[in-house]
């Protein structure tokens, strides 16, 4: 009988672990596919703009990975993937004669430069984040066009959006958002 016993107690115990090492083996796969950096910068910006901080690590999350030094496809370049013309176009806007191309792989101009951008396109979508998140990806002007097929008034889903790469990047923000809430204290 203490046999049976014993072995129960240990069959137990050994679930016990394998579930517990599942739980902290899952958190510690969390942290590292949902890193969060630059921390201060995106609260300090988030602020500033009137933005979420979990929506601003999340756009950065999708955009460069926080790899500071990315370069897409298009020619975006830095953490929020910000395209040298609109990264001219915001240091206008801010007066800053030291802009260059360059000056986007600086983490601080991308966070900064990017959250303006990001509160641009709010203001400009009346606070609807489908349309700010299709803008920063796909462009304002094409939000526009979209609105007009769209109809006055019609509040669009991801799945309205008609460029298959805009609608996945929607979706994959508004799912890293709430991993950031859940993860982090920003």
């Amino acid at each position: 009988m203490a046999r049976k016993t014993i072995k129960w107690i240990l069959i137990v115990l050994v679930i016990a672990l394998f579930v517990v090492l599942a739980l902290f083996g899952l958190r510690y796969y969390m942290y590292a596919r949902y890193p969060l950096e630059y921390e201060d910068l995106i609260r300090s910006y988030a602020i500033e703009y009137g933005l979420d901080p979990y929506f601003v690590a999340s756009v950065i999350w999708a955009e460069s990975g926080y790899d500071k030094d990315a370069v897409s496809r298009s020619g975006a370049r830095g953490l929020m993937q910000i395209m040298p013309d609109t990264g001219t176009w915001i240091a206008g806007k801010f007066g800053d004669s030291a802009y260059t191309e360059d000056s986007l792989f600086t983490p601080e101009v991308s966070i900064r430069y990017g959250c303006w951008y990001l509160s641009y396109l709010t203001e400009k979508f009346e606070g609807n984040e489908i349309k700010i998140l299709a803008g920063y990806n796909a462009g304002p002007g094409r939000v526009d066009e979209w609105q007009q097929s769209w109809g006055e008034g019609h509040l669009p889903t991801a799945e309205d959006i008609p460029f298959e790469e805009t609608k996945n990047y929607v979706t994959k923000i508004a799912k890293a958002k709430d991993i950031y809430k859940k993860l982090y204290t920003i």
